[in-house]
């Protein structure tokens, strides 16, 4: 049975232990003070009190300190009660042990007003340095009724890199921080604030370590996770317990690259059959539309001066941003192309001027796949993957607390589907009653079987837990890589493979001793000039020869991990269902290296009927929509985004 850690935790206090070296003090306010801001009031909590941990947790404010540090003083506008251990709940003491790490572990943790921040690097931008951060903590999740640990990365960013408002500049919170004692602070004079100067690299803590030597467990969420569990465990030994809990799949499946080819033939059949992709030039410069003509692309193209009239006619468009237009006293072109009834998909000249061959394939692949799936949206019909249930799908649209709920709707049936907009009475007005949200911080879809007369409703439930790679192998196993990468097999490993002759395989013992003939001088041969002489890992024999010197060295090399080597990837592959919590998570293909080692796959909990649960999971096996990933939703969803995406932007 295949299992997998994820970021839901449990925990063992000894509530008696934890008395014998911190009090606990719940803070009130007076009625005046309860005006001003949540930032505000911990900043006069911190002041007065200098806490090991402050925390707002159910409407009340919360601070940790040591046995022995005095107890606070009341004020007229501050008061403090103590409270026992005995009193308080798991959540709240874990959430306080937390804060309190920065102040008691010294180990690039940092806390402050209600925070806590795990370091990862420091970067540059523009020759200014900033800091990647994930800030941690403790919610609880009603659905697989646990505690979870909630990560985000963040970037605190100096203000002269903030390309914004100065208004915004000024209203946001500054910080200033110290490594050495673990402070955060909220200054308001501080030189930090929160912000990501740019995309990419600084808007995520992951790190791609594909062919490059691995770094440091700290630098990535997943290491940052794992810190955070060991640290715990280390800091109040004794008295307070904390792991990852495990899900178990009930149902399982991997994919590869067989499944992958498949759909995608059958997206390059709807381009062709659509006359395929013209690509229409229309910025100032040629230089890009020039280096698309030199690409192979895997369906027809034609490259025209001017677009289509016939708007169902897939096209690309190569354009130039709106202040390079202006600059050469043109008009903004893009608006000119995009139409309700065209199927359009554009690129800056900029972009494709950027990328060498390499990049521009993945580009091309993303274009073929977004114009097939504008295509269905036109027609109202699913050409790639069919599905014929009479299933409506919905997602909620609320961005604030007092702002009406509005859903996208997705009707489907017959493998045709159109979509209509409702407001916040439309399911009540037909009867269908749709579950609500438990805590603030889910979002929440649903899948509607409209097939029978009480229509049965499935929701899709995400809170931000996800499924983690187990950090201790995994890391072993880079270290293992490490190895292998610097130390290569040697000569003596090769000469008594070949001698041995246990392996059916005559072409790999001819390729080996032709290896050995080619370099009579080397004594060892690295994973680079292997696959240059064709040795992979992909014959029986082939596994035969890596696995072996594996087993005998404890070398790996990066062949290897695309067969027994990687269950430390389960939580990364393929389709996982646990039948016992009704909750799945879908990653990437079986097998290989190639992933971030900061990437988490987030669990998504299912709540309905077993058999639309099931038919859910199922309709995630897509491939296109996350580029050759399965999606995280029903595909469906997909094509409902864009075409509410294309109706606000015409809007």
């Amino acid at each position: 049975m295949s299992k997998s850690f994820t970021t839901l935790v449990e925990v063992d206090i000894n509530r008696a232990e934890l008395a014998q070296f911190f009090d606990i003090y719940q803070v009130s306010f007076s009625t005046e003070e309860k005006q001003l801001s949540w930032g505000k009031r911990l900043a006069k909590i911190d002041k007065h009190s200098s806490p090991l941990g402050l925390i707002h947790h159910s409407g009340k404010y919360w601070i940790i300190l040591h046995k022995e540090t005095d107890a606070p003083k009341k004020l007229p506008d501050i008061g403090f009660v103590q409270s026992t251990f005995f009193d308080c709940d798991d959540l709240l003491i874990t959430r306080l042990l937390t804060r309190a790490l920065g102040k008691l572990s010294g180990e690039n943790v940092f806390s402050g007003l209600g925070e806590t921040y795990f370091y990862l690097e420091a970067d540059t931008f523009k020759k200014e340095v900033l800091h990647k951060c994930v800030s941690i903590d403790i919610k609880e999740s009603l659905r697989f009724k646990s505690m979870f640990v909630e990560l985000r990365g963040t970037v605190f960013c100096p203000t002269d890199l903030v390309f914004k408002s100065q208004a915004f500049i000024e209203q946001s919170p500054k910080f200033s921080f110290d490594m050495t004692t673990g402070m955060l602070k909220r200054d308001k004079n501080g030189p930090f604030i929160i912000h990501s100067p740019g995309k990419g690299k600084y808007t995520s803590n992951a790190v791609d370590i594909s062919g490059q030597k691995p770094i440091s467990l700290r630098k990535t969420r997943t290491g940052a996770l794992h810190h955070y569990i060991e640290l715990m465990n280390k800091v109040f030994s004794g008295a307070f317990e904390i792991s990852l809990k495990q899900v178990r799949a009930d149902w399982r499946q991997h994919y590869g690259n067989a499944e992958i080819k498949a759909v995608y033939n059958k997206i390059y059949d709807v381009i062709n059959d659509a006359g395929g992709i013209h690509v229409v030039n229309a910025s100032i410069s040629s230089e890009a539309f020039s280096k698309l003509q030199s690409e192979e692309w895997p369906v027809k193209v034609s490259f025209v001066e001017s677009i289509n009239d016939d708007k169902a006619a897939p096209t690309l468009i190569v354009l130039d941003s709106k202040e390079e237009y202006e600059e050469a006293g043109l008009e903004d072109k893009k608006k000119a192309f995009y139409d309700s009834k065209r199927i359009v998909q554009s690129v800056y000249n900029k972009t494709i001027v950027s990328k060498d061959s390499k990049a521009l394939k993945v580009l091309i692949d993303t274009w073929v796949k977004e114009l097939a799936i504008k295509l269905e949206c036109h027609k109202g019909r699913f050409l790639i993957q069919k599905i014929v249930d009479d299933y409506w799908f919905v997602s909620v649209e609320q961005k604030y607390k007092k702002d009406p709920v509005r859903y996208h709707i997705l009707k489907c049936k017959n493998g045709a589907f159109s979509y209509e907009l409702g407001d916040e009475f439309y399911f009540e007005d037909l009867g269908i009653e749709l579950p609500e949200k438990q805590r603030y911080f889910e979002s929440i879809n649903y899948v509607i079987d409209m097939a029978s007369d009480k229509p049965k409703v499935c929701s899709i439930i995400h809170e931000g837990i996800a499924a983690v790679p187990d950090g201790k192998v995994l890391f072993d196993i880079l270290n293992k890589l490490d190895k292998g990468s610097s130390e290569g097999i040697t000569r003596h490993y090769i000469d008594g493979f070949i001698s041995a002759n246990t392996v059916d395989d005559e072409s790999l013992l001819s390729r080996l001793k032709l290896l050995l003939e080619k370099f009579p001088n080397k004594s060892e041969f690295y994973k680079d000039e292997l696959k240059n002489e064709g040795l992979q890992y992909r014959s029986n024999a082939e596994k035969a020869f890596f696995d072996g010197y594996f087993e005998e060295t404890g070398n790996l090399i990066n062949y290897s991990l695309k067969g027994q080597h990687n269950e430390y990837l389960e939580s990364q592959t393929g389709h996982f269902y646990d039948a016992e919590h009704s909750a799945y998570f879908v990653g990437m293909p079986k097998g290989g290296f190639k992933f971030s080692r900061g990437q988490f796959n987030h669990i998504r909990f299912l709540d309905g009927p077993e058999y639309l649960k099931q038919r859910c999971v199922e309709l995630t096996a897509t491939y296109y929509v996350r580029n050759k990933l399965a999606t995280v939703l029903p595909f469906p969803f997909k094509n409902l985004i864009e075409i509410a995406l294309a109706k606000q932007t015409n809007k």
